[in-house]
């Protein structure tokens, strides 16, 4: 690998490099509340707040010798709060001290924020106001040190004057841990991933998304991995972020700070196209300036592509996992090529062995942390073993079959893949999500129904009879053993993973039609 091209070893490298690139840029816009009369003015008091990279750099410097003077450098700190500015920087600035960042997801219970704590041996926690309570009523104040982010921006500041720009508690290596965060959990307990240094380097420091930007709105939770590496690549890649910090105001962000790209769950995907259905060029009759969209997994209905498209769109289909760390698959959708999660860029591996995806890179994850027999289920020789069913095709083009765990086996012998069946189901414009289970040997199918807002109940049953017909017209397309035998029509949404993936063990019976 040429000298220009090498990945650095340690996160800290990582930034001494951004910081390189980020001189004389504006790199972050966020939304900042002013002074109102009246705290009911909510949006209606927001300003653009700027951030340049020698801001960024300072308050960087400035937090990592608080956590210095704190006693906290080279241990285990947890994060946990709302995405942020401050959120990004206390984690850079964890980086930058050598410690070891783990992240939280700051919805988390008490209880579980305690097991979590004592399993991760942490030693400290930055967090936002509203997560510090959670950490008091886990009971950690008196057992680890707790700093909020904006008291650590305000002292950082105060403190401009001053010798901040601290070394690092000890030379870290490249295999060194550098991150733990947890996985998703779709079927069972999260898992703790350890990322080293060059792993969670080699996911930030890469070009994958070869499509220039100018820049990306920050919507996915910083706790997960395609949260803040997404937006760390985009520093890296030369573009700035534009932070959604309150989801209530995704459409309000998109029309105020205009991003040109944005990296979305598959049920925001859905939500945008509908929105696009009549918003013109990129969005403009909406006050948007859109050319990009980014999601993962997503079970994308062809006319809504199709639409995009003629809305001058791109559509980009990214697959990964946590455990594969922040370099996964990122393919450009077209209308040939609907339903494939396309071909390995470069520095990704894979095969399929048993119908089962593997994949190997530079930022494939350490382990589970304590869990060496989870470990050894997953990993072999580099390898992350991904649980997904896959095809490749005589072109190359990798496709997704569904969850080797979520395989229903009939009586008759037959395999069924839920997630093909849903696929197809959310071709329909009235099916907002689909969960696919048996019943016996009979396919059932639980539907949260795409209801306009403040619908009436006469109109709801128009819908939910609309789906039963729908439903009906899938199953004249398919064998008998593949035919959806019940609807269930759900009242809620169905739980998600912070990467907005179904939690199918949330789904309730629902109503029996």
């Amino acid at each position: 690998m040429s000298e220009e091209k090498r990945i650095p070893d340690t996160m800290r490298q990582v930034l001494e490099e951004l910081e390189d690139r980020m001189q004389g840029r504006r790199v972050f816009r966020y939304m900042a509340e002013q002074e109102s009369e009246s705290p009911e003015d909510g949006w209606n008091s927001m300003q653009i707040k700027e951030i340049s990279g020698e801001q960024f750099f300072r308050d960087i410097k400035g937090t990592a010798d608080l956590i210095r003077r704190n006693g906290l450098a080279g241990t285990h700190i947890g994060i946990m709060g709302a995405n942020s500015y401050g959120w990004i920087m206390a984690l850079c600035a964890i980086f930058w001290s050598g410690s070891v960042a783990v992240l939280l997801d700051h919805e988390t219970d008490p209880a579980d924020l305690r097991d979590r704590a004592q399993q991760v041996s942490l030693a400290g926690m930055i967090c936002d106001s509203e997560a510090s309570e959670t950490v008091r009523a886990a009971g950690l104040s008196g057992q680890i040190r707790s700093l909020e982010i904006r008291e650590l921006l305000i002292e950082s500041r105060e403190m401009r004057d001053s010798e901040t720009d601290c070394a690092a508690a000890a030379e870290k290596r490249a295999e060194d841990l550098a991150c733990i965060f947890f996985t998703s959990g779709t079927t069972g307990g999260s898992k703790a991933v350890m990322m080293s240094e060059h792993g969670l380097a080699a996911g930030i420091c890469h070009r994958i998304q070869n499509r220039k930007f100018r820049a990306i709105l920050a919507v996915l939770p910083f706790h997960h991995i395609s949260g803040f590496s997404s937006a760390l690549n985009a520093l890296y890649l030369g573009a700035e972020v534009c932070l959604a910090e309150q989801q209530k105001y995704f459409y309000k962000y998109l029309e105020t700070m205009k991003p040109d790209y944005v990296f979305v769950v598959p049920s925001m995907l859905r939500m945008l196209a509908r929105k696009l259905k009549n918003g013109g060029p990129n969005g403009r009759l909406l006050g948007w300036d859109l050319h990009m969209i980014n999601c993962g997994g997503a079970a994308f209905c062809p006319e809504f592509l199709q639409m995009l498209l003629d809305r001058n769109i791109t559509v980009m289909q990214g697959y990964g996992a946590s455990e594969a760390g922040a370099i996964g698959l990122l393919w450009e959708m077209t209308t040939d090529h609907p339903d494939t999660i396309g071909k390995p860029p470069a520095g990704l591996e894979i095969k399929i062995v048993d119908d089962e995806l593997w994949m190997k890179s530079e930022a494939v994850m350490m382990g589970y942390y304590g869990d060496e027999e989870g470990t050894r289920k997953v990993l072999r020789d580099g390898w992350y073993i991904t649980g997904d069913l896959c095809r490749m095709d005589a072109d190359g083009y990798l496709y997704l079959t569904g969850r080797k765990k979520n395989l229903i086996i009939l009586s008759n012998g037959e395999n069924i893949s839920p997630e093909e069946i849903e696929g197809r189901l959310y071709q329909y414009e009235e099916i907002r999500e689909a969960v696919v289970q048996a019943e016996g040997d009979l396919l059932t199918a639980s539907i949260y129904p795409a209801y306009p807002r403040d619908c009436p109940a006469e109109e709801q049953e128009r819908i939910r009879e609309k789906i039963r017909r729908e439903a009906e017209e899938y199953n004249h397309s398919v064998p008998v053993y593949r035919q959806i035998r019940k609807v269930h029509f759900l009242e809620e949404p169905v739980g998600k993973t912070a990467s907005g993936k179904l939690i199918r063990r949330s789904v309730p019976g629902g109503e029996r039609q």
